[in-house]
C-alpha cells in the first residue's frame, strides 16, 4: 500500500515537471501540437479511407496508403483556398504593411487634435489630468498595438520553416495511432486498463469533435467579419477577416481582440464608420452566441464560462498565447477525467 502511495506522487511530480518544461520551451513544443490537432482532424479521414474497398473482393487499403490520399485531400483543399484566398491576402497584408507608418501618423495626430480640443473645455483640473492621460495612452497603445501586429506577422513567416517536421509528425501519429493509444494505457495498471482506454477513446472524440468545430466556427465568423467590412469599403476586410478567423481560437476575449485593428482602421476615415464597424461586431457577437456556437459546440464541449477563463488565464501563464488556444480542449479534456471517476466513485 505505501508503495502504490509512493508512485502516486512519483506520477503527479511527474506530470507537474512535464508541463514546467513544456512552459520553458514552448517555441520547440509548437510543432508538435500542432501535428496532434491536425492528427485528430485526419484521423476520422483516415479510418473511413482505411476501409474503403477497391474492388469487390480486395482488402481495405494500407493505412499508409490510407494516409497519404487524406494527405492528398488536404493539400488539395490547401491548394485551392491559396488560390482563392491566399494571393489576395499576401497583396492586402503587404499593402497594409507599406502603410503603417501612415496609419501610425494619423493616430498620432488623431490623439493631438483630440488632445487640444479637450483643453478647449471647461473641465476641473483633476478630470482633465486624467482625460489628457487616457488620450495619450490610447494613442500610445493603438501605435504599439500596430507594432506588435507587424512584429507578429513577421515571426510567423520566419518561423513557417520549422513546420516542414508536422507533416512528418502526423504521418507517424496516425500510422501508429492504436499502438500509441495501447501504450498509454498499458502504462497504467491492469485494473483500470479497460476504464483508461475507454477514457483515452472519449477524449479522443471529444478532442477531435472540438478541433472541427472550432475551425468551423473560425472560417463561419472570419467570412462574417471580411463580408461586412467590404460592404463598409473599409480597407483591408481580407487581412480583418482572417485576423478575426484566428483570434476566435482564443476563448472569450479573441473575438474582442479581432475587432480592435478594424476599429482603429474605419476610425482613421470617419468616426460614424467606426460607429458602423463595432455594430457589425457586435451583431456578428450576437449570432455567434445564441445561434452558431450552441448549434457547433454545445455537441461538443459544455463547459461553464468561469471555468473557461480560469483555464485560460493558467494556459496564457503557461504556454502564452498557445495556452490560451489550447485552455478550452484541456479543460475538456479534464471533465471527461472526472466525470469517469466521478462515476467510479458513485459506483
Amino acid at each position: 500500500m505505501p508503495r502504490l502511495h509512493l508512485s502516486g506522487w512519483v506520477r503527479i511530480a511527474i506530470v507537474i515537471a512535464g508541463l514546467y518544461i513544456v512552459s520553458q520551451v514552448t517555441a520547440v513544443f509548437l510543432p508538435l501540437i500542432l501535428a496532434v490537432i491536425v492528427s485528430f482532424i485526419l484521423h476520422p479521414l483516415v479510418e473511413a479511407i482505411n476501409r474503403v474497398r477497391i474492388w469487390r473482393f480486395s482488402k481495405a487499403l494500407p493505412r499508409e496508403m490510407a494516409i497519404l490520399i487524406a494527405f492528398l485531400l488536404l493539400f488539395a483543399l490547401v491548394a485551392v483556398v491559396a488560390s482563392l484566398v491566399l494571393l489576395p491576402l499576401i497583396k492586402e497584408f503587404n499593402r497594409f504593411i507599406g502603410n503603417v507608418p501612415t496609419l501610425l501618423t494619423k493616430m498620432q495626430n488623431i490623439g493631438l487634435v483630440l488632445e487640444q480640443r479637450a483643453h478647449d473645455i471647461i473641465l476641473p483640473d483633476n478630470v482633465r489630468t486624467m482625460l489628457e492621460q487616457g488620450l495619450s495612452n490610447a494613442v500610445l497603445y493603438s501605435a504599439g498595438l500596430a507594432r506588435r501586429i507587424v512584429n507578429s506577422a513577421i515571426s510567423f513567416a520566419g518561423g513557417v520553416i520549422d513546420l516542414v517536421v508536422v507533416p512528418v509528425l502526423v504521418f507517424y501519429f496516425l500510422r501508429d495511432w492504436r499502438q500509441l493509444q495501447n501504450g498509454i494505457v498499458r502504462a497504467f495498471p491492469p485494473g483500470i486498463r479497460s476504464k483508461t482506454a475507454q477514457i483515452i477513446e472519449e477524449m479522443g472524440v471529444t478532442v477531435s469533435g472540438y478541433i472541427r468545430a472550432q475551425v468551423l466556427l473560425s472560417l463561419i465568423i472570419g467570412t462574417a467579419v471580411f463580408c461586412g467590412m467590404a460592404l463598409l469599403n473599409v480597407d483591408y476586410p481580407l487581412v480583418l477577416g482572417l485576423l478575426a478567423a484566428l483570434t476566435e481560437f482564443i476563448p472569450i476575449i479573441g473575438p474582442i481582440i479581432g475587432a480592435i485593428p478594424a476599429v482603429i482602421l474605419s476610425f482613421l476615415i470617419s468616426p460614424a464608420l467606426a460607429i458602423k464597424v463595432i455594430l457589425v461586431y457586435v451583431i456578428i457577437q450576437q449570432l455567434e452566441n445564441n445561434i452558431i456556437v450552441p448549434n457547433i459546440m454545445q455537441r461538443t464541449v459544455d463547459l461553464h464560462p468561469v471555468m473557461v477563463i480560469i483555464g485560460m488565464l493558467a494556459g496564457g501563464q503557461l504556454l502564452g498565447w498557445v495556452g490560451m488556444i489550447l485552455a478550452v480542449p484541456f479543460m475538456a479534456l479534464v471533465k471527461v477525467v472526472l466525470k469517469h471517476i466521478w462515476k467510479y466513485e458513485e459506483g
